[in-house]
């Protein structure tokens, strides 16, 4: 008689093993945010600390489970403990793309802002914080 590898049974336990691997491995991922659930959304980029020019184009990623709609991405500011929209960076991306290249306005002030990558209000999820610094 075998003893079956732990984790990878058909079994209630085996399935337990793999769901909590899979969300271990989600959750070290170190440029993401994350919303576990059915359908979950995860923003790779930005990562933490970055500094973004204003005026210049650079890369968002993230990655996504479950039917979504399309994606938009906003630039929100960091004030304290609470944020404002500055900027729509983009609308109605299809969400299985998975990147794409924004500019960020050349007038935008310096400060501390994140990423909010939303399907249309079904799944939000923000970046890490990110400095944007005057163009």
């Amino acid at each position: 008689m075998t003893t079956p590898t732990p984790g990878t049974g058909d079994g209630a336990r085996g399935a337990v093993r793999r769901a909590f691997g899979r969300i271990n491995s989600l959750l070290s991922r170190p440029a993401a945010a994350v919303q576990l659930g059915t359908d979950s959304l995860i923003v790779q980029t930005p990562g933490e600390g970055e500094v973004w020019q204003a005026g210049e184009e650079h890369l968002v990623r993230w990655l996504l489970t479950g039917p979504v709609d399309p994606v938009d991405i906003h630039l929100v500011q960091r004030e304290g403990t609470s944020t404002a929209t500055r900027a729509v960076l983009a609308t109605g991306l299809p969400a299985h793309v998975t990147s794409v290249r924004v500019t960020l306005p050349a007038d935008i002030l310096a400060g501390d802002y994140l990423l909010l990558v939303t399907s249309q209000g079904l799944l939000d999820a923000y970046s890490r914080p990110f400095r944007v610094s005057a163009g």
